[in-house]
């Protein structure tokens, strides 16, 4: 989840042309973020589908493979 958010953080500058000063900051961007987020999910749906080969796949074990990726367990 750090490195979703890192990664989704952007750094944003207002500099005044009049004073020559500039202030820097970072945000976080949501849409970003939630994208980032969703697609990491499908992507350890995917391959724990492809390790449970033609055995069929149950909610508890999609639970269980997105705790252990996340480190929630």
């Amino acid at each position: 989840m750090k490195a979703l958010a890192t990664q989704a953080t952007e750094f944003k500058q207002n500099s005044d042309n009049c004073s020559g000063q500039s202030e820097s900051w970072s945000e976080l961007n949501l849409d970003k973020f939630a994208h980032m987020f969703v697609e990491e999910c499908v992507s350890v749906i995917e391959q724990h589908c492809l390790g449970v080969d033609q055995r069929p796949i149950n909610v508890n074990s999609l639970k269980m493979a997105l705790r252990v990726h996340f480190g929630t367990q």
